[in-house]
């Protein structure tokens, strides 16, 4: 698996292949990979850094991820450590639907704990916010 920098390609490609609710690219992102396979796209990742301190980050699988969740879920936790450590960060955040099981299990395995709830946050659904502290 392979880290890479994302092309417009690979935006096209995931419109029709994410696993996400929304399907919606953040608008404004400072860093954006995508990981692959073998030639297929697993999945998109970026950071939005808040401050000096403290990142917001998000990930979108595509239905290419099947058989290699495990392995997809190791490397993308060190890239947000390696990340975190390049950059200087101490916390690292994401917010989750609330009832979006699958996703609440993949912050979950990167090491990201329940910090709040932020109520009416996607289109009037409460949302989890997560946190990582490096």
């Amino acid at each position: 698996m392979d880290f890479r920098e994302v092309i417009k390609e690979d935006y096209d490609f995931m419109a029709d292949h994410s696993i996400s609710r929304g399907k919606v690219m953040p608008a404004k992102i400072d860093y954006i990979n995508t990981l692959e396979h073998e030639g297929n796209i697993l999945c998109l990742g970026g950071f939005r850094i808040i401050n000096k301190s403290t990142a917001w980050c998000w990930i979108d699988i595509s239905d290419s991820a099947g058989g290699h969740t495990v392995s997809m879920y190791r490397v993308i936790r060190d890239w947000i450590d390696q990340f975190c450590e390049d950059h200087k960060l101490v916390r690292i955040q994401a917010y989750v639907e609330c009832d979006f099981t699958e996703a609440i299990r993949l912050v979950q395995h990167l090491g990201f704990e329940k910090e709040s709830i932020m109520k009416n946050f996607v289109e009037n659904k409460d949302a989890f916010m997560y946190r990582k502290i490096i």
